[in-house]
C-alpha cells in the first residue's frame, strides 16, 4: 500500500510539474529539415534522405557553452514549400519543420541544437518569422 502511494505521489508530481523546470512557459525553436523531399504541404513529416535521423522521438539537446540548456525527443514535423513559386502541382519539394518547445527561460542567443550525434547546429533568429529562434539543418 506504501509503494502504490508513492508511486501515485510521484505521477501527480510530474503531471503538476513540480519535478519540471518551472512555470511551464515556452519558448517555439523552429527545426528545418530541407530534405527537398515531395509531399503535400502541411502533410505530417520527419526528416528524410540524408536527414533521416531527424525524425519524431529522436533526442536532441540544446547547448551553449558545454552546458545542456535543454533536451527533449523531437515531435512529427509540418511539410512548408521550399520554393516561393507555384509548380503546378499539390505535392512538391518541401522541407520539414519541426516546433521544438523551449522552456522560456532558456536564452538561446549563441546556443546550438544537437540531435543524437549530429551537430552542432547554430540557433539564429529568423527576420521573416519575427525572429524567432531558427536551426536549420546542414
Amino acid at each position: 500500500m506504501l509503494a502504490a502511494g508513492l508511486c501515485l505521489t510521484g505521477l501527480l508530481a510530474a503531471c503538476s510539474g513540480v519535478a519540471g523546470t518551472g512555470t511551464g512557459d515556452t519558448q517555439a525553436l523552429r527545426l528545418v529539415v530541407p530534405d527537398a523531399n515531395i509531399r503535400e504541404p502541411s502533410d505530417p513529416c520527419s526528416g528524410a534522405r540524408a536527414f533521416r535521423y531527424a525524425h519524431p522521438e529522436a533526442a536532441y539537446e540544446v547547448v551553449a557553452d558545454g552546458d545542456v540548456l535543454a533536451a527533449g525527443a523531437l515531435p512529427e514535423g509540418q511539410a512548408e514549400k521550399a520554393f516561393s513559386i507555384d509548380l503546378g502541382s499539390e505535392r512538391q519539394p518541401t522541407v520539414c519543420v519541426m516546433s521544438l518547445e523551449v522552456p522560456a527561460s532558456v536564452d538561446l542567443a549563441g546556443a546550438e541544437l544537437m540531435i543524437g550525434d549530429h551537430g552542432p547546429v547554430p540557433i539564429k533568429p529568423n527576420p521573416t518569422f519575427d525572429d524567432a529562434p531558427e536551426a536549420v539543418l546542414r
